[in-house]
């Protein structure tokens, strides 16, 4: 209902495009690569118009059933998750599949960076991974099967997207690490249990900018008073110019996946 069209789908670029509020409107970030900002304005200009028109009903329920999974090397079981999808249309495979942490934590952070490698090698020198299909009871359907082998309990599926079981006592160390640092977009997750959801919201007053930023994706609340308090910090942060390094120059591109189109 975005255009007369009938064009209802919405691209998210791995690109930041800007930024935009009720309160300040819209505020164009950076443009890191001019060759496809023409490409990036389009899909910009589309979520733009997609996210003034729902900003009112935000936090919204998670409609990315589809998960595409790096399965473990030894066991074929969900390792790490690298991609989700509204519907079959969007399950695509690549040719080499790959878990990562994101551009910027990987550029900030040395244990995710040594966390990125690890993973990679629990996935093995031909690395695979699956689409599966996510149902109310969080178990999963492999895609393209109908065995029901293929048909996986909730346990085997790692709630906070990494399996902490296939790691040993020094990379957990690292997931904990990583965790931390990802703890603003843990918290849209609505499974958490209270005790999650008040471990990460300690840790994400830590990243006051990017809580703020992403705030409104939160299905609850619990210690407002520590939020309150980080709101204000970004609040003041924002308002004096961030050096400039080359980790936060990357800030400019998503936070999370980041790849360069072909």
């Amino acid at each position: 209902d975005l255009d007369e069209d009938g064009n209802t789908s919405v691209t998210v670029p791995d690109v930041k495009y800007g930024t935009w509020s009720d309160a300040t409107g819209f505020q164009r970030a950076p443009i890191r690569m001019p060759t496809f900002d023409e490409q990036v304005c389009a899909h910009g200009d589309h979520l733009l118009a997609a996210v003034r028109q729902h900003a009112a009903d935000l936090p919204f329920a998670l409609t990315d059933r589809y998960e595409c999974w790096l399965l473990g090397d030894r066991d074929g079981l969900p390792l790490a998750l690298i991609a989700s999808a509204c519907s079959t249309e969007e399950c695509v495979d690549t040719a080499t599949p790959r878990w990562t942490p994101g551009q910027i934590c990987m550029a900030e952070s040395a244990p995710a960076r040594e966390l990125f490698r690890h993973v990679a090698e629990l996935a093995g020198a031909q690395p695979r991974a699956r689409w599966f299909e996510r149902h109310d009871d969080a178990s999963g359907s492999a895609l393209g099967t109908t065995a029901d082998d293929m048909r996986l309990p909730a346990q085997y599926f790692p709630r906070l997207l990494v399996d902490r079981r296939a790691l040993d006592a020094h990379q957990r160390e690292l997931l904990d690490i990583l965790w931390q640092w990802q703890s603003p977009s843990l918290l849209q997750l609505p499974g958490l249990s209270d005790e999650e959801r008040r471990r990460f919201e300690a840790a994400a007053c830590r990243h006051a900018v990017r809580l703020a930023e992403q705030l409104p994706l939160y299905p609850r609340v619990l210690d407002h008073r520590a939020i309150t308090a980080a709101l204000v910090e970004a609040r003041l942060r924002s308002a004096v110019p961030a050096a400039t390094t080359p980790a936060r120059t990357a800030a400019s591109l998503s936070p999370d996946y980041v790849e360069i189109p072909d």
